[in-house]
Parts: C-alpha cells; sequence; structure tokens
C-alpha cells in the first residue's frame, strides 16, 4: 500500500470518530479560563498514580499568580480548600448544563476569599468544603475569578481544568468544547508488550511477557529488525506505551485514542472522551499494574478485565485476548492517535504456532496456601491474629490469593503478614484486622498497622482503630503488613520565626512540620490565645501564616500544636514583636 493510501485510510478510520465526539459538545460557548495561548502539561484521561487525569492541567508560565477567568456566565456552586487534591477549588455551574472546575488555585476572588476566609474562622479550620445557591455568587464570562497556584497535590504552578456535565456528574475531554491547542505533532509509541493469557499460552516459547524493540517513526513504526514476527501458541493480548507532545511543550502527556486491528479488521478501540469521576481508579485495569510497580512504566493494555467498567471502550472483541491459527501469519496494526488527529501506527506480525511452553516462569510468591477469590463475590479470609474481608468487586479478575506469615521485626507487635502481593491492584479498600501481642498496655493507644515497603524503605502508616483485641483499618494495597507503635511526638521547626523575634518587616510565619510514623492528624495555630489561620502544604511539610490583624503591634504570643494519628503532641511557643 502506498504512503499516501495508508494516509487516506487512517483519516477514513480516525476522523469519523473525532467528528462523532465534537458534534455532541459546544465549541462556542466557553471562553478560554486564562489570557494567554493554552499549552498543556497534562491531558484528558492520561495515566496518573492510581487514576485517570479528569481534566486538562493548564501551564502558567512556570509562575503563580496568574488571573484565571469564568468560561462562561454562571454561578459559584461550590469552594473547596484541602491539603491534598485540587488544594484550592472553585466551581462553576453554567445554564447551559455544564460545571467548569478550576483547581490548584493560590486564591479566589475578593467576595469568595472573603467568605471562605470567614468560614475558616467560624470553623476553626483551615480545609473547608462549601457549597452555594444560584443567587449567592453569580460570574459573567471573563470575570476573574480566582489566581493560579500550587495548592494540594500539586506537582507545580498550574490550572487544573475540568468541564463536567452537571447533572450527570461525568468529566469531559474540555478539548471538545472548541479549546485549540497547537499540535501538529504525531504521538509516540514506546513500547510494545505481547502477553500470554493462561498457563498454557506462550510467547516466543515462554510463559512471560515478550517486549519488542521498536524502529521507525509516525506511520511506520516497525520492530527492529529479527523481530517482525512474533510467535504465539493459546490466546496471548497485547499493550503499549504511548505518550504525546504539543508543539509548544516537550511533555509527555497522555494519548487520545488506541486502536488495534488485525488483518485489516477493528478489534478493540478506547478514546478518552468522558468518565463518572468515581471511575477514575479504573485506571488500575488499564494499565499493566506489575510494570508500572517494578518499572515505572505505564503500558496500556488492550484487554477488558471482568471488573473494568470505564466507558472508553469501543469495538472490543473477545475482551481483547486472541487466539491466532496454527501456521498462519497475521498481521497487527496499533494505531495511536491526538485530538487533533494525528496519528503514529505501529505494524507487526504473529505468527500462530502449537509448539506449547518451553519454560514457565517461577512463582515469585508463595505457592502453597492459595485461595480462589471471585471478583465478583465478597471474600473472607481467617488465619490465627488475622482477618481479611475484600468486598464484592474489589478485585478486577477472579485471584488466586497467596498468603503467608514471617516473625515479627524488630519493635513488631505481631508478625509480618504477606498478603497476596504488591502487584495485584485493587479498585476499593479492603478490612484488614491484625491482633497485637506482646505489648505493654500502655503502649496500647500508639499501636498501628503500617505496610512495610518492598524495598524495607520506612514503614507507610496505615492507621487502625480497636475492635476488641483486634487493630482494625481499610486499605486498598497487598502487601507486607504489621503493627508497630509510634511514641514520638511530630518535629517542629521554625523557619522564618525564632522566640523574641520583631516580625514587623516579614509577610508571613512558615514553620516545618514532620512525623516519625503515624502521620499528621491536626494542628492549631493560636496568636494571643486565639485561634488563626495556617494554611497546610503536607506534599512541602508547611505551615504558613500570612500575618494581618490578628497579630496585633507590640508584643505576641505566638503558640503552635501538632498532634500526630497515635496523640502524640508537639508544643512551640514563641513571643514575636510586631
Amino acid at each position: 500500500m502506498s504512503f499516501i493510501k495508508k494516509i487516506l485510510s487512517l483519516v477514513l478510520i480516525v476522523q469519523p470518530m473525532l467528528l462523532a465526539s465534537q458534534n455532541k459538545y459546544p465549541t462556542d460557548y466557553f471562553g478560554s479560563p486564562i489570557d494567554f495561548p493554552i499549552s498543556l502539561s497534562g491531558t484528558f484521561g492520561e495515566l496518573r498514580n492510581g487514576h485517570l487525569h479528569s481534566g486538562i492541567d493548564i501551564r502558567t508560565q512556570g509562575v503563580e499568580g496568574k488571573p484565571i477567568k469564568a468560561i462562561a456566565d454562571g454561578w459559584v456552586s461550590r469552594v473547596v480548600v484541602s491539603p491534598t487534591g485540587y488544594g484550592k477549588a472553585i466551581y462553576i455551574d453554567h445554564p447551559n448544563g455544564y460545571t467548569s472546575l478550576y483547581g490548584h488555585c493560590q486564591s479566589f476572588y475578593q467576595a469568595i476569599e472573603k467568605y471562605v476566609n470567614t468560614e475558616q474562622y467560624r470553623n476553626e479550620s483551615f480545609a473547608v468544603d462549601l457549597k452555594f445557591t444560584k443567587n449567592e455568587f453569580p460570574v459573567k464570562k471573563g470575570q476573574l475569578i480566582a489566581k493560579s497556584g500550587n495548592s494540594g497535590s500539586s506537582g507545580g504552578p498550574h490550572i487544573h481544568f475540568e468541564i463536567r456535565d452537571t447533572k450527570e456528574k461525568t468529566t469531559i475531554n474540555p478539548l471538545f468544547f472548541g479549546y485549540k491547542i497547537k499540535d501538529y505533532t504525531r504521538p509516540q509509541i514506546k513500547r510494545l508488550l505481547i502477553y500470554p493469557y493462561g498457563p498454557n499460552s506462550s510467547v516466543n516459547g515462554k510463559n512471560i511477557f515478550h517486549e519488542v524493540a521498536l524502529a521507525g517513526w509516525g506511520l511506520n513504526l516497525h520492530p527492529k529488525p529479527g523481530q517482525d514476527t512474533i510467535n504465539v501458541c493459546g490466546k496471548v493480548y497485547f499493550g503499549i506505551e504511548a505518550f504525546d507532545r504539543h508543539n509548544d511543550s516537550q511533555m509527555d502527556n497522555g494519548v487520545f485514542s488506541i486502536k488495534l486491528m488485525i488483518d485489516s479488521v477493528l478489534m478493540y478501540s478506547h478514546k478518552m472522551e468522558k468518565f463518572d469521576f468515581e471511575e477514575s481508579r479504573q485506571m488500575l485495569a488499564l494499565v499493566d499494574y506489575p510494570y508500572l510497580i517494578k518499572n515505572k512504566k505505564r503500558i496500556q493494555r488492550s484487554i477488558i478485565l471482568p471488573n473494568n467498567e470505564l466507558p472508553i471502550y469501543k469495538n472490543v472483541k473477545h475482551r481483547g485476548i486472541y487466539r491466532f491459527d496454527k501456521s498462519k501469519i497475521y498481521q497487527v496494526k496499533y494505531v495511536v492517535g491526538d485530538i487533533e488527529g494525528n496519528e503514529s501506527v505501529l505494524t507487526f506480525h504473529i505468527k500462530g504456532n502449537n509448539d506449547g511452553v518451553s519454560f514457565i516462569p517461577k512463582i515469585p510468591f508463595i505457592t502453597k496456601n492459595e485461595t480462589i477469590m471471585r471478583w465478583d463475590s465478597h471474600n473472607v479470609f481467617k488465619r490465627e491474629g488475622i482477618l481479611i474481608e475484600i468486598p464484592k468487586k474489589a478485585l478486577f479478575d477472579t485471584l488466586h490469593f497467596k498468603f503467608s506469615i514471617n516473625k515479627p521485626q524488630n519493635g513488631g507487635f505481631s508478625p509480618v503478614y504477606h498478603i497476596h502481593d504488591p502487584y495485584t491492584p485493587l479498585l476499593k479498600s479492603y478490612k484488614l484486622a491484625i491482633k497485637p501481642t506482646g505489648f505493654d498496655p500502655a503502649l496500647r493507644n500508639k499501636l498501628l498497622i503500617v505496610k512495610l515497603d518492598t524495598k524495607n524503605e520506612k514503614p507507610i502508616p496505615a492507621g487502625g482503630k480497636w475492635d476488641g483485641k483486634f487493630l482494625t483499618t481499610n486499605v486498598r494495597e497487598f502487601g507486607s503488613y504489621t503493627v508497630l507503635a509510634d511514641t514520638k511526638p511530630p518535629t517542629i521547626k521554625p523557619a522564618n520565626i525564632q522566640n523574641g523575634k520583631n516580625i514587623s518587616g516579614q509577610g508571613s510565619i512558615r514553620i516545618t512540620v514532620t512525623d516519625d510514623l503515624a502521620g499528621i492528624e491536626t494542628f492549631r495555630a493560636t496568636m494571643n490565645g486565639k485561634w488563626i489561620l495556617m494554611d497546610w502544604d503536607p506534599k512541602r511539610n508547611l505551615l504558613e501564616y500570612k500575618i494581618d490583624e490578628h497579630t496585633k503591634k507590640g508584643k505576641n504570643t505566638f503558640r503552635l500544636s501538632v498532634v500526630d494519628t497515635r496523640g502524640n503532641e508537639a508544643v512551640y511557643e514563641a513571643t514575636l514583636y510586631r
């Protein structure tokens, strides 16, 4: 097939899908949330840590404080201030049935900022979640509503921007609403993986995935010489690593669509158009989770697991699992596209055979004491000193559950329980109850369940409340768990104050706060005995108070109390002058 014919055939496949989606949404109703060209550091639906990205990340030229504007007339329906997630976020409902969201803000416009501040002082809480009726805070298209920032779980200055269906609560790719990104760049396909499905299947004679080295570019991606034809036996499925770049950005962003064709027949496709916010964690069924944990690379698998309910799929045959006839050679093609219609094509060949399996990998964990757990059932597992309850639809697929026990580690108050393995993802949390032993009764309220890192690094706190003789908590990961005690209070380190300092020349008080194990639960700051607002940024371990009317002229007494989840308290006090 000529180069031009290849292009035309791909246009006929991709363009109808793009046009059908774009025609659903108004493309001339919303304006831009910023007053400079939109450049992205994150695309809709890209694979993040444990979730699909539910909006687009708009770059703010590397700085905070850029004006954010309402994209259309409407009213402020919700404002959230949180130390994590979207940080400071503002939601605007629009009369056409959509809601726009602007996250990681530095501050809100004056009327909202004043209202939020009043509520924070009334509740004596940095974190608030406020809802509003239609007539309380109306806004006009283009009105300043906030300033961009880096609040919450943000990794750098940007605006997290979403458009949601107000009634259905689904989040929709904002680029369907007429926003244009300068993008003439094809997506890049970095890796091809072929997986055997089941113990009797093989790829090149082995019952483990086969990674194919790639060469070429654009419409002519292919395996490197000598790897073009892959021999398979039994059932297999496929996966690729791919990302997209735009003309004015070198960020490796997520792709919009992936299609898989076998002998020119469309066998699988998905596109990132919309999904429910509650479905975001389903990305763990889309990604090759073990590969992600071990290699920090996101492979998108073209298989639909039984409990994968993402609405992104179309034209999927056999759940993405295929059997190839003996001695026949098939042409397999991946087409990866961005929302502007740029595509890259990877072509390779599969040869079916019945040679069976010459190599079966050693099971990396426990080979006995397995229990079958169905994904569509409530599963209960009990052993002496431990109870595990995995709710219905917490698993993505039926599981050959594995379990083993090791002796307590130094300072531990229970055995180390190896619960399955850390390479199997879960959609929902499960109940974990462990019976501590050998502890002094005085330590009872200092005990907590922890997850031990696979590299034996610092334990990860999982909490735990007493229920009879058991500590009980909910966790969302398999792995190794035990019980430890935390008796150390948090650490408070003033960054720009000390006792007796005159603070007239500074705009804020900054204090670093860390904890040894259990994690910080609450903090309370007062000036002259009255509560003051400190912004909490846990990613930087930073508390910050912007000096205002609550600090009087002359002598002031500042006090900060920080308590971890086991009740250990640290206190810092200082006399400050203004």
